[in-house]
């Protein structure tokens, strides 16, 4: 009797709630999978740095791998498009503009909060400061952004047709709490602070090479002036 009750309710559904019911059911699964990849991820690879003293550089690539995967298999995400979208004009003057008022910030404070670092990194350890400033943004930036902006916005786009501004705000948190592996509070404001630059940065631009190229100048710049005590984990990745 249920099962025949069940039929008829399921007959007499309109199109209309079939397709609410299944819109349902497709975010309620967005948001499980968000919570695993963005949420459980980040404590898993903390586990792993310092509970089993994995480095980094063994922990990322797998995950790495199933963003990739995700966004491979996915029908309505095009690689091409991605890779063939330029930096517009206006774009690099945006990213400019906004540098011309951050980067002395950054300075200014690396000056008063790390005096016996400032600029020590380029002065002492010239070879090693060529390297991170090209190795950082070819492997670091490029992969964070894959995931963290392409891979979010694109995946979780059904979320926050209705408020945009809230997926900047999420993103940016969630890519904060990515960095609980630094242990340092200092670490999760100025990655709070970046994120939403850059989520605002794609999320307007739909430019991955805006996003990169914005992303490895202030990556660089952190390196530069001895604020990259805070992204170090102290796990050596050798």
């Amino acid at each position: 009797m249920a099962r025949l009750d069940d039929r008829i309710s399921a007959e007499l559904k309109t199109p209309d709630d079939q397709v609410s019911e299944v819109t349902i059911r497709r975010r309620v699964w967005l948001v499980i999978e968000m919570v695993i990849l963005f949420g459980l991820t980040p404590i898993l690879v903390y586990m792993l740095l310092y509970e089993y003293r994995m480095p980094l550089f063994q922990i990322l690539p797998p995950v790495f791998l199933v963003f990739i995967v995700f966004l491979t298999f996915d029908r309505t995400f095009s690689w091409k498009k991605l890779l063939l979208t330029g930096v517009s004009f206006k774009q690099l003057l945006s990213i400019l503009m906004i540098l011309a008022i951050a980067g002395p910030g950054f300075v200014i404070f690396a000056q008063n909060d790390v005096p016996e670092r400032f600029l020590t990194f380029p002065r002492y350890a010239y070879d090693i400061w060529v390297m991170v400033m090209i190795m950082y943004p070819l492997i670091s930036v490029t992969t964070q952004e894959i995931m963290y902006r392409v891979f979010f916005f694109h995946r979780y786009k059904p979320l926050f047709e209705r408020d945009p501004q809230g997926a900047i705000v999420l993103n940016a948190v969630l890519f904060s709490f990515s960095h609980i592996v630094f242990q340092n509070v200092t670490t999760l404001i100025i990655s709070l602070l970046g994120g939403l630059l850059f989520a605002w940065r794609y999320q307007s631009s739909k430019s991955y090479w805006a996003l990169v190229l914005e992303h490895s100048i202030y990556g660089n710049l952190i390196f530069t002036v001895g604020l990259g005590k805070y992204f170090y984990t102290g796990v050596s990745n050798f």
